[in-house]
């Protein structure tokens, strides 16, 4: 699942420079993770277009919290309980592990999974119809 090529090597723990929309297409991809234009639509609407300061500090692109029971990449949690991560590519390899760990026992079309992304991920309303919008609005850069 790990494509080490995609990881850089770098000194800097926020390290953002390699961070695009195309990037981050593309790593999701090679990661292998299901349904990725909605792994997609999270991070940009989890980051607000890579500007959040989870993003910038902690290279977090999906507002994961530090968890308890799975396993995972991330190197520590801050002071508010997210995830940090050494890269923003760890964080797309985290997001792959709790995908792989959400749905080990059970299988989920697009629709399910959009559903239950819903419900269980986020703590907004109307989470999904706008997971939806960013996919629509990202057409192009998701036919890569």
């Amino acid at each position: 699942m790990v494509l080490s090529s995609f990881i850089p090597h770098t000194k800097a723990k926020n390290d953002l420079g390699m961070l695009t929309k195309e990037n981050l297409w593309l790593t999701i991809k090679a990661m292998d993770i299901m349904y990725p234009e909605i792994a997609f639509a999270q991070a940009i609407l989890e980051t607000g277009h890579f500007k959040s300061q989870n993003c910038k500090q902690a290279n977090n692109l999906f507002g994961m919290m530090m968890p308890n029971v799975r396993e995972t990449v991330a190197i520590e949690k801050n002071k508010r309980g997210f995830a940090v991560y050494e890269t923003w590519i760890h964080s797309v390899q985290d997001y792959a592990l709790y995908q792989a760990y959400m749905m080990r026992n059970r299988k989920m079309t697009r629709s399910q999974y959009l559903s239950f992304i819903d419900r269980k991920y986020s703590e907004s309303r109307g989470y999904a119809k706008k997971l939806k919008m960013i996919i629509q609005r990202h057409k192009d850069i998701l036919s890569i």
